[in-house]
């Protein structure tokens, strides 16, 4: 039995105009000229993997997919249908769904095109989908990548929580982000450059914080680009709350009573009971 969405070793039978037909005794797939990485001869043996073409028939490739049924991989987003799902690109001339069902519930943290999803194959209906690795899936992996701390590494979010985000590297190592350690709002499959601060026995903590001086003078950087967006003052003073600063600047605010704090210090800016604005030199 020809089994989709895996490597199949089959026979070439015979040639048609568009391709070689393989069997493997009971059924036929045509492995298609252009997905053939080489020529072939009747009774030749060729071990080729197993997609769904457009009209949802098993059709062959020799070109290594990114993904399969039994490997994990990564997928690049090709397509976003609001309310449906993803498509992602494994490296076949048909794009395989994900389902909303397995994105966040809001949409506005869904990847956006070519973003990286990791991801496994399943059937469903005869087709091929995707379906996203969870952590435990991801640590199953068991790949053997030692990080040290304070080394950056690149890496894709591969699920959002109330506690932080977990992260997928390009070494297809787990890597968790407190929510403490975050910076504004991120999205599935959003690529980032992470910071290891702590390696347990099969996962990494990390930050995407910079540090805290330089992160700071950032601060500094966006608030006064704000301010200088809108006349020169902002209705934020240090009494702000976490919404509202958050709401303006996109910061926390601890972040922004850092850089502010540094700001007034500095003779940058100043305020009164209602707004804060930059002092003219």
């Amino acid at each position: 039995m020809i089994k989709l969405g895996e490597y199949n070793s089959l026979v070439v039978v015979r040639k048609s105009d568009l391709g070689y037909m393989l069997s493997d005794g009971n059924e036929e797939v045509l492995l298609h000229f252009s997905q053939s990485e080489k020529e072939h001869n009747i009774n030749d043996k060729v071990n080729v993997f197993i997609y769904s073409d457009k009209k949802e028939r098993p059709t062959a490739t020799e070109i290594k997919p990114t993904a399969t049924i039994n490997d994990a991989g990564f997928a690049r987003v090709c397509d976003i249908i609001p309310n449906v799902g993803v498509f992602v690109n494994i490296n076949t001339p048909k794009d395989v769904l994900i389902s909303k069902d397995n994105l966040p519930y809001n949409e506005e943290l869904w990847p956006m095109v070519d973003d990286l999803l990791f991801i496994k194959l399943k059937i469903k209906k005869d087709t091929l989908i995707g379906k996203p690795l969870n952590r435990f899936d991801i640590i199953a992996l068991h790949k053997n990548v030692n990080y040290e701390e304070q080394e950056k590494v690149n890496a894709n979010v591969c699920k959002i929580s109330d506690s932080g985000l977990s992260l997928i590297t390009n070494d297809m190592m787990y890597v968790f982000v407190p929510e403490t350690q975050l910076r504004g709002k991120y999205r599935l499959g959003e690529p980032v450059v992470v910071t290891i601060t702590k390696a347990l026995e099969e996962e990494y903590y990390g930050t995407l914080n910079e540090h805290k001086e330089i992160l700071m003078d950032t601060d500094k950087e966006l608030i006064l680009e704000y301010m200088r967006n809108h006349n020169n003052s902002m209705k934020l003073t240090a009494k702000s709350s976490s919404e509202d600063v958050f709401k303006v600047l996109k910061m926390s605010r601890k972040a922004f009573k850092r850089a502010y704090g540094g700001l007034y210090k500095d003779h940058i800016i100043d305020f009164d009971d209602y707004k804060t604005f930059i002092v003219e030199k």
